[in-house]
């Protein structure tokens, strides 16, 4: 006498079911953990991370917070002080335009303005950006010049 489960006239062995089910499991595990990547907000300093340009409005430009740079101005701000801008890789901005990630620095002058010094095409450049906005996923600045 032979013990299984009958499926459309195929026996399956108690064996076979501890295969299957072992199977099973690891293929649900594995697809259960797989999510999509989550964006990390340091909630002591919303600025820190990745802003890709959105939107120019009101004569600011709008960013938002992505996981990685885009072909687009963006900037990565990190908590030592230092950031990557992505901008222009040369004079002309006409399309197509070709970017190019320029390494530089940061430091916070008061709770809203925010000086920059950073690379470009052409050498090196310092500017100041006001903070008009700022949440988890949106940063509304205005360029001012130093």
């Amino acid at each position: 006498m032979k013990f299984g489960i009958i499926l459309d006239d195929f026996l399956v062995t108690p064996n076979q079911m501890k295969r299957i089910s072992v199977i099973s499991i690891l293929a649900i595990s594995i697809f259960c953990s797989c999510s999509k990547n989550e964006i990390s907000i340091d909630p002591d300093n919303l600025l820190i991370g990745v802003w890709n340009y959105s939107e120019y409005t009101d004569n600011a430009m709008v960013f938002k917070r992505s996981q990685e740079f885009k072909d687009i101005n963006c900037y990565r701000f990190n908590t030592d002080g230092t950031l990557t801008e992505r901008k222009n890789s040369g004079w002309c901005g006409t399309p197509p335009v070709s970017y190019a990630d320029y390494q530089g620095s940061w430091t916070m002058l008061n709770d809203t303005l925010i000086r920059i010094n950073v690379g470009y095409w052409g050498g090196t450049m310092t500017y100041k950006l006001d903070v008009e906005f700022l949440d988890a996923n949106s940063l509304k600045v205005v360029s001012l010049p130093e």
